[in-house]
């Protein structure tokens, strides 16, 4: 049998090591359940950025592996009211005054299942927030995350299971901070974007939609050297037949990753600092930054909301093809 999965420690902390014939995974869950190292078999190439040590991982945690965002990015001065309620998140990105990134990608989260089989490698974890004083205080809702990796041929499925436990409704959003690794001079990327959101200096959206510049280039492969990203997108996938994806291509290697997400995505941040570091993140959202104080229709940014006892799932998948068109 050639999958597996087995606890391991990584840079000095317990981890998961799963795979099979053709990709390997790690899997940190008290680092956010951040899947911090995911290598293509055939050619040995890591594809996502991982840190050198666990202080570099903890001095930017979202900028490596695949932290998982709830909510994600930003809510403006970190306060937002929903039926009657005023939040206050804590405000975390000081020089433009928002909350960033959510509650759960430095948290530990429960192993829950670990399991192979002849088809798959199976890696769920969980938490709940409610156990969480800090979390609770800003989000008092008994919510719980229950993440579901599992490992099939040459594609990482990852499932994000959202359940309301307790009495009173709540707006939820999920994203990922995927950080592959990008080689400027070497690679590509495409997007099912045809529309961006026009941000303000705090990196918000006023609430209008600009089309992409470049967009064919976008939709066919873009080099981004000296393409500074730090962009969202309104995903165009109700416009190519369900298709809502964004493709990294290694030229170097004539390997692709596409990375796929079901219609809960609605939109993709894409972030690469100053296109000079090495990396870029492809951050497929639920919603979009600052849903739940932009006065927009819910079907247009993605605000979702679960009421007690109701549970939902995003799915997305990670797929490493060799010889990629």
């Amino acid at each position: 049998m050639s999958n597996y999965v087995e606890k391991i420690t990584h840079l000095g902390t317990p981890a998961i090591k799963a795979g099979n014939e053709h990709i390997e995974m790690i899997v940190v869950p008290e680092w956010g359940s951040n899947v911090i190292s995911l290598v293509d078999k055939a050619t040995k190439i890591q594809l996502l950025r991982e840190p050198e040590t666990a202080e570099s991982f903890h001095d930017t945690p979202t900028l490596y592996g695949i932290p998982i965002l709830f909510p994600p990015n930003r809510v403006s001065d970190g306060t937002f009211s929903f039926r009657g309620r005023t939040y206050h998140f804590d405000i975390n990105e000081k020089d433009k005054h928002n909350h960033l990134h959510g509650f759960l990608y430095q948290e530990k989260w429960h192993v829950v299942t670990m399991k192979q089989t002849d088809e798959e490698v199976l890696v769920e974890t969980e938490i709940d927030l409610s156990e969480l004083p800090h979390v609770y205080r800003q989000f008092p809702h008994h919510a719980v995350v229950r993440m579901t990796y599992h490992l099939k041929g040459n594609t990482l499925f990852k499932h994000a299971t959202v359940m309301n436990k307790g009495k009173e409704a709540f707006p939820w959003g999920i994203g990922y901070h995927t950080t592959f690794l990008f080689p400027e001079e070497s690679s590509l990327f495409s997007l099912t974007a045809d529309q961006q959101w026009e941000l303000n200096e705090r990196l918000l959206p006023t609430g209008k939609l600009i089309d992409v510049p470049n967009k064919e280039a976008l939709h066919k492969g873009m080099d981004l050297r000296e393409k500074q990203l730090d962009d969202v997108f309104l995903s165009a996938y109700q416009k190519r037949g369900g298709e809502n994806q964004a493709i990294i291509y290694y030229q170097h290697a004539n390997l692709g990753i596409i990375y796929q997400a079901d219609e809960q995505f609605k939109h993709w941040v894409v972030y690469n600092a100053d296109a000079k570091q090495g990396y870029l993140c492809p951050e497929p959202y639920t919603w979009v930054t600052n849903a739940v104080n932009l006065d927009l229709p819910s079907s247009l940014t993605g605000l979702q909301v679960l009421e007690p006892g109701e549970k939902t799932t995003a799915k997305s998948s990670i797929t490493i093809e060799l010889n990629h068109q």
